[in-house]
């Protein structure tokens, strides 16, 4: 497997053979739907080296990258990595679109599962490869709608909270797919006058807003803009990005029912079902 480096990050911190073969573990592992009991190497200090096997993972994956997950760096790790968010890819077979019946959010048995309720931006234009770094303001401009969206976090490595957002962002950046709710009326202004709230087994688990997002949407799109590009996947026109947990990370098992609200739209629910292999 032929390892790949981010542009403009530092070099990372295990060799290449390293890299490749935590890489082929979490490509396998997601492939058999197999979950992980522990990190398949040794944990990533950084997040160049982080997202050098996140690199390396999604370049031997069978699927096109559709989309960006954005999360957040938990907020005493963030001078120790150098960066309030990482970034991680969402594929094409993995996107639902919400048509009002009951939905599924897969957990690989023996791995991480959770839903999070987010805005996800669709893009309006495709990113110029060679600009790596953006602005809020500069991020806005490539808004072409937002939309309610699920997260459905987790993959194959069981203990991905506990060990932190290298981990995260080495394991495919802790994404299993996204599901698209309801346009938002009035785009980001929209989105900012929403509520959300997680239900779990009919019990609320978290009510939230994009004020949980530092600096709002753009800010969180131009980390995933400026990320994406120095992964060498500059975003395109029409592809999403997931901007942030509004109301938390929230883990579910298989058998468990899942309820999003958002203010004024019609809800999203359905159960959490056990991951199937890839073929």
């Amino acid at each position: 497997m032929s390892v790949t480096h981010p542009v403009g990050l530092s070099a990372p911190t295990l060799a290449d053979p390293v890299i490749a073969e935590i890489a082929a573990r979490f490509v396998a592992a997601r492939r058999g739907a197999t979950g992980l009991a522990d990190f398949p190497g040794p944990l990533p200090a950084d997040l160049a080296t982080a997202y050098a096997i996140q690199a390396t993972a999604t370049a031997a994956w069978p699927d096109e990258v559709v989309g960006w997950k954005v999360a957040r760096v938990p907020p005493a790790l963030e001078e120790t990595l150098g960066a309030m968010r990482y970034i991680g890819p969402i594929f094409a077979g993995t996107v639902v679109t919400a048509d009002g019946g009951p939905l599924s959010f897969p957990v690989i048995p023996g791995g991480f599962g959770a839903v999070e309720a987010e805005f996800a931006v669709r893009i309006a234009a495709d990113a110029p490869a060679d600009k790596l770094d953006y602005s809020p303001a500069e991020a806005a401009a490539f808004i072409a709608a937002i939309h309610a969206v699920i997260e459905v976090a987790g993959g194959p490595l069981a203990p991905v909270n506990e060990l932190g957002p290298t981990a995260s962002t080495a394991v495919f950046g802790n994404n299993t797919g996204l599901i698209v709710g309801e346009e938002i009326v009035g785009a980001v202004e929209g989105a900012d006058a929403l509520r959300a709230e997680v239900l779990i087994d009919g019990q609320s688990v978290g009510v939230g807003s994009s004020a949980k997002l530092p600096g709002g949407i753009p800010a969180a799109l131009a980390v995933a803009l400026g990320m994406a590009a120095r992964l060498g996947r500059p975003l395109k026109a029409g592809q999403l990005v997931s901007t942030g947990a509004l109301t938390g990370v929230h883990s579910i098992a298989i058998g468990q029912q899942a309820r999003i609200a958002f203010t004024g739209l019609a809800p999203m629910g359905g159960s959490a079902v056990a991951a199937t292999p890839t073929a």
